[in-house]
């Protein structure tokens, strides 16, 4: 699996658990650019880091960069 299919699985992953959270119009488009979504998503991130290859912890990092990134703007 290519780093780019395990980024789209975890925002995937992310999507459900926030639509579950009641929020029912986060999106791939925005779960990493609204402040609210991001910020729940960064956390769901950090809690499954260090659970699975490294490669995974390593997509991980990449997508809660963007997310730093967003709250720096």
């Amino acid at each position: 699996m290519t780093k780019q299919q395990i980024k789209n699985k975890l925002i995937q992953a992310g999507i459900k658990n926030l639509k579950e959270f009641g929020y029912p119009y986060v999106n791939n488009e925005n779960i990493l650019s609204d402040l609210v979504y991001a910020s729940f998503f960064k956390s769901m991130l950090e809690e499954n880091k260090g659970q699975s290859i490294s490669l995974v912890d390593e997509c991980i990092d990449e997508l809660i960069d963007v997310i730093n990134q967003l709250s720096k703007d």
